[in-house]
C-alpha cells in the first residue's frame, strides 16, 4: 500500500525519523465495546485513532509500548495479541519512505485515563467502536490528513483480522 503526503505531513513524517526510526506500534485496547482512542491537537473535533508510538533505542517493543501507551493515554496495558505487521510507503514528490506498523491488542489494567504528554496528544478517551466505523471513519477519510486517511485504513485491517477477539 502506498499513501502520497502534502509538504507539510511528509516534514512530520521525517522529523519523527529520529534514530532511523521507520515504524510505528499500534495498540487496540478495547473494553465493552469501547476503544482507547486519542485525538492529537490538530485533529479535527470528534476524530480520534488508536494510539501509537516509536520504540527508542535501547528499548524492546513491549517496553516502548508500555511507555507509548502510558504516555498516550495514562493506561497501564496488558499486551494480548500481536495482530498485524502493515508495510506501507509514504511519499512526496517521487521520495519514498516505507513505514512499518506493529498492530497489537491490549487489555487495560484498572487505572484512570488522561494523556501524560500533553505537548503531543489533546485528548485520550473511551470511544464507541461502531464510531470507528462510521462517523469517525468517515471523517478520516474526509480530513484532507493522508496520515488520518491511514489510520482509518488501518482500523479496518484490524477489525477485520480481530473481528470480536480484542
Amino acid at each position: 500500500m502506498s499513501f502520497e503526503m502534502p509538504e507539510g505531513e511528509w516534514r512530520i513524517l521525517r522529523r519523527s525519523q529520529v534514530h532511523g526510526r521507520a515504524h510505528d506500534v499500534t495498540v487496540f485496547v478495547i473494553r465493552d465495546g469501547m476503544l482507547a482512542a486519542i485525538a492529537k491537537h490538530p485533529y479535527p473535533p470528534g476524530l480520534y485513532r488508536a494510539p501509537s508510538g516509536g520504540i527508542l533505542p535501547g528499548e524492546s517493543m513491549e517496553e516502548g509500548i508500555l511507555r507509548e501507551m502510558m504516555e498516550e493515554t495514562g493506561l497501564r496495558v496488558r499486551l494480548k495479541r500481536y495482530v498485524l505487521r502493515v508495510r506501507v510507503d509514504f511519499s512526496h514528490r517521487g521520495e519514498v519512505e516505507p513505514w512499518t506498523t506493529h498492530v497489537f491488542t491490549g487489555e487495560a489494567l484498572p487505572g484512570e485515563m488522561g494523556p501524560l504528554d500533553l505537548e503531543e496528544i489533546r485528548e485520550a478517551s473511551w470511544v464507541p467502536l461502531e464510531d470507528f466505523s462510521g462517523r469517525i471513519r468517515e471523517g478520516l477519510l474526509a480530513s484532507g490528513s493522508t496520515g488520518l486517511r491511514y489510520r482509518a485504513w488501518l482500523h479496518d485491517r484490524v477489525m477485520a483480522a480481530i473481528g470480536g477477539d480484542a
